[in-house]
């Protein structure tokens, strides 16, 4: 698999994960926002 198909799964799961431990898009919406803060 090439690099830009695995960032792209990676990203994938991290958003499912994401999805099951949040409550309400809001909560998504800010989780979401924190991973964008931390990469920066």
């Amino acid at each position: 698999m090439d690099e830009m198909a695995t960032n792209t799964e990676y990203i994938l799961r991290m958003v499912l994960e994401l999805i099951d431990k949040c409550k309400t898009l809001e909560e998504l919406r800010e989780a979401v926002k924190a991973v964008l803060d931390e990469t920066k």
